[in-house]
């Protein structure tokens, strides 16, 4: 008897010495957890920061670009009103070789071609 009354003791004594241990490291685990999660949050929301960043840049990059196209525009419809001013005016003298002319053409035609192309 006596044998079953100190194991009763020994399995009681150390079910509360459990119960201890355990609440102590619960509470220590809990803390850990929700230290962890608010870091996990913490990450995620910098990373779609981050993602939001980017966007913004590529939106600024596409907009710089479209403003660019504005300006070339304008300058581009410019020249292609010169080259047919010098289409239309720009005559040599006579006697001039016909090479030099054959060359002017040529060129005059590239250059509007290419500017046409461009707009």
């Amino acid at each position: 008897m006596v044998f079953a009354e100190a194991a009763a003791a020994a399995v009681g004594g150390s079910g509360v010495a459990a119960t201890g241990v355990f609440s102590y490291n619960r509470e220590n685990f809990m803390f850990d957890r929700e230290q962890r999660q608010k870091q996990e949050i913490q990450t995620l929301n910098m990373r779609l920061n981050q993602a939001d960043l980017w966007r913004e840049d590529v939106r600024d990059m596409v907009g710089l670009t479209e403003k660019k196209m504005d300006v070339y525009m304008v300058v581009t419809a410019l020249h292609v009103g010169f080259n047919l001013a010098l289409f239309t005016e720009g005559r040599f003298e006579m006697g001039t070789p016909q090479w030099l002319v054959w060359l002017y053409g040529l060129a005059l035609t590239g250059a509007f071609m290419f500017q046409l192309l461009s707009l």
